[in-house]
């Protein structure tokens, strides 16, 4: 049984197909993560020309077919081209490590309206909050996205005794999603991370709301990165080694 389909979607990834058409992977309100073939998408007059690039929010028409691996797009409109995002190469850093994120922890044709309602509305406020510091909108998205996952972190609380945490650091347990105050962290078996108290606050405020200023100075944003991507990747049992995050690295 097809069904065609008229949404709106995040271009997360293209290759060429043939000498004439293209696969683009698509991230949609609909239907999730779809992967589609576009026919006669590299001819020099196809409509398609400059609106399947990476990272472009389209409006496509899709023949969904269930149980085919590459669905059909017939049409696609551009809606936002993020322009700001890609004139700064870490915002564009960002925007690629989301898509990676997609990609790897998104079932195909599963609905997933709320994930593509927020990735939209980060992907906005990241084109719009420039020269915000943006490593900050991917600790939001990563922390958002285990929540929609359904291992959600907990920095509100000690995981032992419950308590808000007073004294720092605290530990952090990455299996769990818990941290743990320093009198109850050895009582803690898995391997823990120390987490700052400058570092807990912003973790603890991006747990709740988009990055607003005044904007940290001091705290190194990658150590959070890693401490997060490793909690997705224990969860989701995919090693999500981001390769837009390489130049970064040290």
């Amino acid at each position: 049984m097809s069904q065609i389909l008229k949404t709106p979607a995040l271009v997360l990834h293209g290759i060429r197909w043939s000498e004439s058409s293209k696969i683009v992977h698509l991230f949609t309100s609909e239907k999730g993560y779809v992967k589609a073939i576009a026919r006669g998408a590299l001819r020099p007059k196809s409509p398609f020309r400059g609106i399947l690039e990476n990272l472009n929010q389209v409006e496509v028409i899709l023949n969904i077919r269930e149980g085919r691996g590459l669905q059909h797009l017939s049409q696609a409109s551009l809606l936002n081209s993020f322009s700001r995002i890609r004139e700064n190469l870490e915002a564009t850093t960002v925007a690629y490590a989301i898509c990676e994120l997609l990609r790897s922890t998104v079932r195909e044709s599963e609905p997933s309206q709320p994930l593509f309602t927020f990735t939209m509305q980060l992907m906005n406020e990241l084109n719009t909050s420039l020269p915000a510091p943006v490593f900050l909108f991917l600790i939001r998205y990563l922390l958002y996205l285990s929540e929609y996952l359904g291992f959600a972190w907990n920095f509100h609380q000690c995981g032992v005794c419950k308590k808000p945490p007073q004294n720092f650091p605290v530990r952090t347990d990455m299996v769990n999603g818990s941290i743990y105050c320093p009198t109850c962290a050895s009582r803690v078996q898995n391997k823990t991370v120390p987490l700052s108290s400058s570092q807990w606050h912003l973790l603890e405020s991006l747990h709740q709301a988009s990055p607003s200023p005044p904007w940290p100075t001091e705290i190194a944003f990658f150590p959070l990165i890693d401490l997060l991507l490793s909690h997705l990747s224990y969860h989701t049992e995919q090693n999500l080694q981001l390769k837009s995050l390489k130049l970064y690295r040290r």
